[in-house]
């Protein structure tokens, strides 16, 4: 990784008002990142997530509002 030492080394020669600039654009950058999903991996999780649609979908709003009220409940333990 010669590429990252040359920067390293430039980065460690910075001011601090210049780093601190650097700072918020390396923020910045990994705010605006964005993450797509692969079709085929979207398609893993259609099929992962179906046994819990069809169960949803015999389920009132009340019911499946209970359910999640219990497990963030759990989750809180």
């Amino acid at each position: 990784m010669p590429v990252l030492e040359k920067l390293y080394r430039l980065v460690d020669q910075l001011p601090h008002e210049d780093l601190e600039e650097l700072n918020r654009y390396i923020q910045q950058r990994r705010t605006m990142a964005v993450w797509a999903v692969a079709p085929e991996d979207i398609k893993a999780i259609e099929d992962i997530m179906r046994p819990t649609h069809e169960l949803t979908a015999q389920m009132s709003e009340g019911e499946i509002n209970s359910v999640l009220d219990e497990a963030l409940s759990e989750v809180r333990r």
